[in-house]
């Protein structure tokens, strides 16, 4: 009975759906993960776009049978991407998980498409890794974006800083989770550009970078809010539709039902999710 479980649990993770748990795991709380496992410093989710650290996920749960050797951690390029998905791929047909990767969306660098593919990995790692020691640094002979050579310190939760410009940041993010403040205070905040003296003109004060980068942060707060509500609405919308069509569906039987509620689950966001009658 166990072997048969353990055999066929990969093939039950393909099957997860777009409402389980793991879907709803936040960016900041995946990055902590991904950085601590992998000792990285990505900032941002597209940084996996080049399917490296997806190669290195998997050779953490399963040491040794992953060829980290093909893997460029350095790719730049969408050929260069590719390759490591092959890996990746090959992976997944050794241990038989259907899993399918959308390589096109994947290595176009979109948030949402490589946020869902990270909280889906995340999710079988947390189901099929064995507790083991894992030097993630180690197995790659250095190479991606470390704490090493970045300059940037990742933990699973917010580093202390005395800097202005990093507790701005974090006050903001932790405010992400709520839409309607978060439109506020990023318009209020973005004025500070306009407590500069006239009499600095021409001059280029101390604290004039620490607003700079306040600026670019707070810029990159507000594309990164633009896309949790755009995520929030994604989701809603289905939710709303699936309302509709139980209220209203002339079906007669609960197979066509399921059918027709399974259409609106696995809609992506380029197709339209119609409620069915």
């Amino acid at each position: 009975r166990t072997n048969f479980l353990l055999k066929f649990q990969p093939r039950k993770m393909s099957n997860v759906g777009m409402m389980d748990a793991a879907f709803f795991v936040g960016k900041n709380e995946l990055l902590g993960w991904l950085n601590d496992l992998l000792q990285l410093s990505y900032t941002k989710v597209e940084q996996c776009a080049n399917g490296a650290a997806y190669c290195q996920i998997m050779d953490a749960v399963y040491p040794g049978e992953v060829p980290l050797k093909k893997v460029y951690f350095e790719a730049k390029l969408e050929h260069e991407f590719i390759k490591n998905y092959k890996v990746l791929q090959s992976v997944f047909d050794k241990k038989q998980i259907t899993k399918h990767i959308e390589v096109n969306k994947l290595i176009k660098a979109k948030p949402l498409d490589n946020l869902e593919f990270l909280q889906w990995i995340k999710r079988y790692f947390d189901m099929h890794y064995g507790g083991h020691e894992y030097n993630a640094l180690e197995r790659r002979g250095g190479g991606g974006v470390t704490k090493e050579n970045s300059g940037v310190v990742a933990t699973a939760r917010p580093a202390t800083s005395s800097s202005a410009v990093s507790a701005t940041a974090a006050a903001l993010t932790k405010t992400a989770s709520r839409s309607t403040p978060v439109r506020v205070a990023a318009r209020d905040v973005s004025n500070v550009a306009s407590l500069r003296p006239a009499s600095a003109a021409g001059k280029r004060p101390a604290g004039d970078e620490h607003i700079q980068q306040m600026m670019e942060e707070l810029t990159s707060l507000k594309l990164t809010v633009a896309e949790i509500e755009k995520e929030r609405d994604f989701y809603f919308n289905k939710l709303r539709d699936i309302e509709i069509t139980t209220q209203t569906t002339e079906r007669t039987t609960i197979s066509e039902l399921v059918d027709d509620l399974q259409k609106i689950l696995y809609s992506t966001s380029e197709e339209e999710a119609v409620p069915v009658a």
